[in-house]
């Protein structure tokens, strides 16, 4: 199967990104961006988090996390530079790798304990960023009452992260991971190798049992 452009060196040597895998990540990108916004009047409700862990059970860490590493580019030029870039630049891409290594196959259990700590998570990076940045040029700041006096401020809207995601994943991640996987195999990619056809990414096994939904 031809592409565009695309080529693979099967001894290591430098692979060429094709066409065809720019505009899928490109894709998946536009869609994490548009729907933070579209939640956007919703405070910390969102489906960024769903829609990365079915990312990468469905297409893996090579979509996965450049798509995650282009939305959060998107996000500084559309709202500039603040506290929250580097939470966006540590918290997304952790968790893409996170769920690359979690989830390998599609697994409810572990797909709502990660959006369960992760959502936790973030509040507590939140509270970490937020810290550093009002204390910087402070002599004598006690970073540790800061970092309590902005959780605590926060803490309210971190509960409803958590729970919201809690609820999201849980309904959401089977049934979403079912039809990113069938996209995932009739768009899969196929670049030249030595006159050969060679797929990017392989297909990935169905599960052997209902086990591995997490049921």
């Amino acid at each position: 199967m031809k592409t565009a452009h695309g080529s693979i060196d099967g001894k290591g040597g430098r692979v060429r990104l094709t066409a065809a895998y720019v505009v899928k990540v490109a894709v998946m990108a536009a869609m994490l961006t548009a729907l933070k916004f579209a939640l956007s009047a919703i405070p910390n409700v969102e489906v960024v988090t769903l829609f990365v862990l079915v990312y990468a059970t469905a297409f893996g860490a090579a979509y996965t996390l450049p798509a995650v590493l282009v939305f959060c580019g998107v996000e500084v030029a559309l709202y500039g530079v603040a506290s929250w870039v580097v939470l966006y630049f540590v918290y997304w891409p952790l968790l893409a790798v996170l769920a690359c290594l979690f989830l390998r196959r599609r697994n409810l259990v572990v797909a709502v304990a990660l959006a369960v700590v992760m959502s936790v998570f973030f509040g507590v990076l939140s509270a970490c960023a937020d810290t550093l940045i009002a204390s910087a040029g402070l002599a004598g700041t006690d970073l540790g009452r800061y970092w309590v006096a902005y959780y605590v401020r926060g803490l309210y809207f971190d509960v409803v992260h958590t729970v919201s995601n809690f609820a999201v994943v849980g309904v959401l991640y089977l049934p979403m991971c079912y039809a990113a996987e069938r996209i995932a195999r009739n768009t899969s990619l196929a670049v030249r190798r030595e006159g050969e056809a060679v797929y990017v990414r392989e297909e990935r096994k169905k599960p052997d049992s209902v086990e591995d939904d997490g049921e």
